[in-house]
This record gives structure tokens, sequence and C-alpha cells, in this order.
């Protein structure tokens, strides 16, 4: 089949050879080489000037209104002056960012407002102007970045509010104590919002610095595949193309993107996952043969949602004039594709190949034996009955030399070689036997036992190759077996605590309600949130928080019964499923649980106990309503929620 290409003149897409949104991947990684910016040089920076400039305009106002005489003069122009320059700080910062220094200039308007409150007082001699002091300091504590500029002006503020009381007496009133003790207070609560604020920037800046080294080190992945690979819209445009892509349908990146993807990709077609071959034909003429995959992003149910493809095309020319050549002389050959084929529908990957090596060397017994923390646990087998047998990684035998070299051995006569069990020789009645590695990046993974009752001279090459053929198959299928594995693990549980996550709970609840519904036994669902969490990451940080969660996760689970369901709901909260468990039991249940968390912590559970005639979110809805409660009254606390009246639901309708 060719594959015809069609390139869309009238469409506006770039011509990089990347998606839209690739300038943003270099961008961020221009910031983790370079010298990082300073945190006035932010947007947020000049969102606080120009808040702050709107906020001295209000008190320009209030002063020409309230005031009188000479203080209504100096404090109405000081208002208005400071305004303009916070004013013109907002809006000319931006453009001298990259300016060396530049920040630094802009930091020092942080002393207006200081010299504003003070004047507050010194003018109007009036010492309850005092309090316009106090929200300044405050207000430097959280907007002023840089640690030595807020600590100068608090200092400065402080100062001179000292100067204008002791210089006027009718400043020096038996509430001067008052006014002096709250000032002290004000300052210290700046200094903990600064701290608190430039702790904030930090881990915003680690955050932004991780996500660009991700999104740099995808981009690098992505052009350095040796495999061809391209991303296609919604609407089967390519968006970006790799230089593997490009060079295995010869043509260049500007082409490609832009064009449409149906020359690779059938839209009608459901998408297969073991791939099909596929025949190229360059613009040169030349024929190259690829292997086809196509991966699609999961459309959540919404109308606007959009589904974007992965297009993945191995050259495989090759290998697939080698099998041409071969494929009616080599049974050998033959046989290692029909075994690689079925190993990609999804058939469990060690009998499968167990099996053809069984054929392909003509063998009585083959064992696989796969390693755990001590020892090599036969997995799988034929011919034999060893499933489950244990041999040390550490021992002297055959198995464990072979596992520990990463070297293939055969004996035509393995009764006489100390390494090799007698036990194990008389368990499998073996005459000749082979020991084959199966490597995965360097790493013994598995160890495949190849043996004859009959004396085998010699290993011929085409049972050699045979068994090494598909050794190098088992690792791919065992490696990709790990990798789905994690994958599934990733997708359904919460990597800081272990338990299930949201998604992974919506699944298995939806199952707890149709067995709920099928047995008419009773369920319930509850919420469960650490009281004063934010408070608590406040203190003691937020990897202390993290220890925290982490601990409660395992007393909650600790507390339930073998059947129960916990997850982790987001943030603080964890969710619970009691199938068969009614109100008085689910009480003592969740106070165990309540009474579990870890430390001098406490948490507040509300839950709900399903009708049987209610949705699974109204039940979720109605357990929140219960937590709240449970809040409300003061925390630590467990409370049910009230019983509502509904239609009756079925699941599935």
């Amino acid at each position: 089949m060719s594959a015809d290409r069609h390139h869309d003149p009238g469409n506006t897409r770039g011509q990089s050879g990347m998606p839209a949104p690739r300038p943003a991947v270099g961008e961020p990684a221009a910031r983790t080489t370079g010298p990082r910016e300073r945190p006035d040089d932010a947007p947020t920076a000049r969102w606080r000037r120009g808040a702050l400039a709107t906020y001295f305009v209000a008190l320009m106002v209030t002063d020409f209104l309230m005031l009188t005489g000479t203080a209504r003069v100096v404090l109405t122009l000081l208002a208005g002056v400071i305004a303009v320059l916070l004013f013109a700080a907002a809006a000319f910062g931006a453009v001298r960012r990259r300016a060396a220094g530049a920040g630094r200039g802009w930091e020092k308007l942080a002393y207006l407002p200081v010299l504003d409150a003070v004047a507050q007082v010194a003018v109007t001699g009036q010492l309850h102007h005092t309090t316009m002091l106090l929200i300044t300091l405050l207000g430097i504590g959280g907007a002023v970045p840089e640690r030595r500029t807020a600590v100068r002006a608090g200092a400065l503020g402080i100062t001179g509010w000292v100067v204008a009381v002791a210089s006027q007496e009718q400043l020096r009133t038996p509430e001067l104590g008052f006014y002096a003790g709250q000032l002290v207070m004000a300052g210290l609560l700046g200094c903990i919002l600064h701290e608190a604020t430039r702790r904030r920037q930090r881990d915003l800046q680690v955050a932004r610095d991780q996500v660009a080294t991700v999104l740099q080190r995808f981009e690098k992945l992505f052009h350095a595949s040796p495999a061809g690979v391209g991303i296609a819209d919604e609407h089967g445009v390519f968006v970006a193309v790799n230089p593997a892509f490009c060079e295995l349908v010869g043509m260049p990146a500007d082409e490609l993107v832009g064009a449409s993807s149906h020359a690779y990709v059938d839209p009608a077609a459901e998408i297969d996952p073991v791939g099909r071959q596929l025949r190229c034909v360059r613009p040169d003429g030349e024929i190259r043969w690829a292997w086809l995959t196509v991966g699609r992003t999961e459309v959540p149910d919404s109308a606007d949602a959009k589904e974007w493809m992965l297009v993945h095309l191995h050259d495989i020319t090759d290998r697939h004039l080698a099998e041409r050549a071969v494929r009616e002389s080599d049974r050998l050959l033959a046989a290692v594709s029909a075994a690689s084929r079925r190993i990609r529908t999804g058939e469990d990957a060690r009998d499968t190949i167990i099996t053809a090596i069984n054929e392909l060397a003509e063998s009585d017994f083959i064992t696989l034996l796969e390693p755990e923390p001590y020892d090599l646990v036969v997995t799988g087998g034929v011919g034999a009955q060893v499933l489950g047998t244990r041999v040390p990684k550490d021992g002297t035998s055959m198995i464990a030399n072979v596992y520990r070299t990463c070297e293939p051995v055969f004996l035509a006569d393995p009764a006489d070689d100390p390494r090799v069990s007698p036990q194990l020789i008389k368990l499998v009645k073996g005459r000749s036997m082979l020991w084959q590695p199966v490597i995965v990046a360097g790493e013994t993974v598995a160890i495949l036992v190849v043996g004859w009752r009959q004396r085998v001279t010699s290993v011929s090459d085409v049972r050699a190759r045979a068994v090494a053929l598909l050794a190098d198959e088992t690792a791919l299928a065992l490696d990709h077996e790990r990798l789905l594995r994690r994958l599934e693990q990733m997708a359904y549980t919460d990597t800081l605590t272990g338990l299930s996550n949201r998604r992974a709970w919506q699944s298995r609840l939806t199952e707890q309600f149709g067995a709920a519904l099928a047995d008419e036994r009773p369920l319930v669902v509850a919420i469960i949130d650490l009281d004063h969490f934010k408070r608590y990451n406040d203190t003691h940080g937020h990897l202390a928080g993290d220890d925290l969660l982490i601990a409660a996760a395992g007393a909650f689970r600790g507390e339930l019964r073998a059947g129960d369901l916990i997850a982790r709901w987001g943030g603080e909260e964890f969710v619970v499923a009691l199938p068969d468990c009614g109100d008085a039991d689910a009480v003592v249940i969740l106070d165990r649980l309540r009474t579990a968390t870890p430390g001098a912590e406490t948490c507040s559970i509300g839950y709900a106990v399903w009708t049987g005639a209610e949705t699974y979110e109204q039940l979720l809805e109605r357990a929140d309503s219960a937590l709240y409660a449970a809040k409300s009254a003061g925390r630590n606390l467990v409370r049910g929620a009230l019983t509502p009246a509904v239609t009756p639901y079925k699941i599935g309708v």
C-alpha cells in the first residue's frame, strides 16, 4: 500500500516541525540555563504596583475630603505623587525587566508608602493615624520581595514614628503605649508575611524550573527518537513531526506539518493497538516499509473534547526484506516472527514464548525463572512440575551463576558439573541442559532453562539461535509487561500516599453501587478532612505536611475492614466506602479512623448511608454536607447525613 500525502496549502499552521506550544518549551529552558529573573521582574510585581497605586489614589481623595488646612494640602499632594510613581513603575517596569539591576530601582518605591504613613502622624499631630502605618508595614511585608528593602522600609517607618512622637508634645498621650505595642506587633507580623511570601515564590520558581526541564527533555527526546513520530490534531492534521519521520517518508518537516495524516491513518477505522505494516513510496520512488502504530488521547465526556493522535512509524525495511527472502526456507525465523505476533496481541508472554522455544528447540522441558529480592522463582514452564521452586541468587548453583554472569551455558552432561543440583536433575529428569539469560539493558531479568531427556551432544545453530532470539523476545515482553504494570499503577494510585486516586475510586465505587443494588445491601460513603491542615503546613512546612498525609493514609487504611475502600480525594481529604455496613456500624468504624489520626492532629468525618434511590453524586454531596456540619460543630467529630427523599435510581440508567 502506498502512503499518498497531500499538503493543504490553505492551512495556517506553523512550518517548524513542532506543535504550536513549542516556543513555550524553549522559553522556560532558557530560564533554567541563564540567570533567574528577580522576583520584582515578574508580572505579579507589576500588578502589585498598580494595585498599590490605585490604593494611593483612593487615599489621596480621602485625605482631600477628610483633612483641612496644611495637612490636607501636604498629605493629598504626597499621596498623589506616590500614586503617579507607582503607576509609572507598573507601566514601565516591564520595559526594563531585562536590564541588569532594573528591579532594584523599583524596589526602592517601598519607602514611599512608609513616608506617607509617618507623614499622616507627623503632619496631622494625631496619634490615631498610627493605624495607617500599621497597615503599611503589613503591606510591605507581603508586597516587597527583596528582604533588605522590606526590612529597611519597616525600620524607616518605625524610626520615623518614634521621631514624630518625640518631637511633638501633643502626640505623647496615654494611648501612646498602646499604639507603640501595636506598631511592634505589626512589624513582626509583616516580617512573617514577608518570609512566607518569599518561600512561596521560591517554591513556585522551583516548580516552574521543573516543568521547564521536563518540557525541554520531552522536546529533545522527540527530536532524538530513532523512530518516526508525528503528532496530529483533532482534524487529522500534522502539527509536529520529528527528523526520523521526515527521513522515513522522504519529505521535509515544512511540507508535512499542516498536511493531512489520512495517508497514514484511516480516520474511519478503529485503532489497532498491535499496529500494521505500511508501504511508503518516497518522492524519489524508493519504497520503504514501516510498522505503523497509532495512539489517541482519551476523550472525556464533553461536547467540545479534542482528540489528538500519535502516529509512530518504525522503519522495518531491512527486516521486511529479510523475512521475505527466508520466509519459505527458514522455519526458525518464521516461527520467531509468529511468536512475536502472538506476543503483540496481548497473550501471556511467558506461556507464548515458552511454547515457541519448546517447539523450535525440540526440547522436553523448559522453565522460566524470574528474580525476587533474594531468590529466583520459577514462574512458568512446560514438561516439568517445578512451578514456584526457589533458587537463592547468591548460591553456587548453575542458575545463580548464569544470573550473575549474564552468559549462556550448555552442558551435554550436567550431572558431571558440581554447579548443577542433583535434585534438580532428578526432578526434571534432565540429560542435557541449556541455561539462557534474558537480558534487558545489561541486566538479567529472567533465566530460561531448556532441557532434553535424551543426551544432546551440542546445541545446533538452529536450536541456539531459536533460544537466543526468543530470549530477546522474552526480554522485550517482560520489560513491556513491567512498564504496563507501572503505568497502570500510576494511573490508579496516588503517588504521595499510595492509596487509590480519584480515578480508581470512581471505578471501584461504581462496582460497589452495582453489588449493593443487586444484593440489597447497605453502603456507606464518608469524607475525611484533616483539621487545620493549612495551619499545619504553614507551621511545619510542606514536607511535614506530606509526611502527615502519608501517616494518616496508613493509619486510616489500618483501621478498615478487608472489603472497605479508601482513596485520596485531593489535598487533605480522603474518601471511604463501607460496603455491607449500616449506620451504627459505620459510626464505630469511622470513629476508629478519627481516633487513629497521627500525632496530635485531628480530623472531621461526614458520612451518608446510601438509600438505593440516589445517584453517586447525590450520595457524595450528602456526605460532604455532613462533613461541613462536623466542621461547624467544632471539628474532630463524626457526623451522619440526613436521609433525603429522591426518585428511584438504577445503576447504568
